[in-house]
């Protein structure tokens, strides 16, 4: 689990259906997501195996709820996914609209990043993102990573029957360079 100010992050459990719907869901939150939309069906399988990844070790992906202190509202998943092999993270987030603006994304990486440093120890963090995703690149480059790569057409998007190419931003970080 982790903590700041105003958000508990914790491992995800079955009765959480309700706050990866919300996010799979949504086309406006999922635009920039290679996968677009999951269906019921895919987010449940997708639980099920964010529920067992937990039991995996080496650990490998760590996704965890989102959750305001204040209310104990669900408002996210934040995820970080490690490669021991080479002593690196990549840390992602999703927030519900409704939350959007608000300073949790900031708040979610700078916490994912101490936990990586600090907790896993790793050497170097990074996070992928789509050029046209402004707020999430400006979140990261706040935080302090910076762009590393901009790739052309390097990931297939399958949004219903449009299939096509993306651009891909890669940004990262070292652990000497972690504030």
């Amino acid at each position: 689990m982790i903590e700041t100010q105003r958000l508990i992050m914790r491992p995800f459990d079955i009765k959480d259906l309700d706050i990866l719907s919300e996010l799979y869901g949504n086309s406006d939150i999922m635009v920039y997501m290679p996968c677009g939309c999951l269906t019921d069906k895919e987010i449940r399988i997708h639980l099920q195996k964010i529920i067992s990844d937990w039991n995996e070790r080496p650990q490998v992906n760590y996704e965890m709820a989102v959750i305001c202190k204040s209310d104990f509202k669900k408002i996210g998943r934040a995820r970080i996914h490690m490669d021991y092999e080479n002593d690196t993270a990549m840390i992602g987030w999703l927030i519900i609209q409704s939350e959007w603006n608000k300073g949790y994304a900031t708040e979610i990486t700078k916490s994912l990043l101490e936990y990586c440093f600090n907790v896993l120890s790793v050497h170097r963090v990074c996070a992928l993102c789509h050029p046209k995703n402004i707020g999430s690149w400006k979140v990261l480059e706040k935080c302090g990573l910076r762009r590393e790569a901009h790739y052309i057409k390097k990931v297939k998007y399958l949004n219903n029957s449009d299939i096509h190419w993306e651009d891909e931003l890669e940004y990262a970080i070292l652990k000497e360079e972690f504030v």
